[in-house]
């Protein structure tokens, strides 16, 4: 989705998809200055451990539950119709909690980049994540 000066509406209903395979992992909207991306998970369901230098994230649980899982501090539970934020000098992960979908909506500036730990597992981080860096 590129800017312009026209307004624009998303149905957030209508854009959720999930896949069997992976996270799915959506572009919902982009401003001049930021960008706002959904991702929806089957049960159990992840995205990788990461992090986004110097940019802060900030999540809106849509549905389902999980755990914000980190590198160096305890995990943060979450569910839905709750906003967290997470700073970018946080390497951090998502998990999606058992028996049901899980739908969160997440915004950054829109020059973010992704980075992923030297110790990470490679079988396990093969979706890369948008703006990715490879170490």
């Amino acid at each position: 989705m590129t800017t312009s000066d026209a307004a624009l509406c998303v149905n957030l209903a209508e854009a959720v998809q999930f896949s069997a395979e992976a996270r799915v992992n959506r572009e919902i909207m982009t401003t001049d200055d930021l960008i706002i991306r959904m991702n929806c998970y089957e049960p159990g369901q992840v995205t990788p451990m990461h992090m986004h230098p110097g940019r802060d994230e900030v999540f809106y649980v849509l549905e389902g539950h999980g755990t914000f899982g980190f590198k160096d501090r305890d995990d943060l539970p979450f569910k839905a119709g709750e906003l967290h934020r997470l700073p970018g000098s946080q390497f951090h992960q998502i998990v999606a909690g058992p028996g049901e979908r899980t739908v969160v909506l997440y915004m950054l500036k829109r020059d973010y980049t992704s980075v992923r730990p030297d110790d990470a597992d490679e079988a396990a981080t093969a979706v890369r994540l948008p703006s990715e860096e490879r170490q």
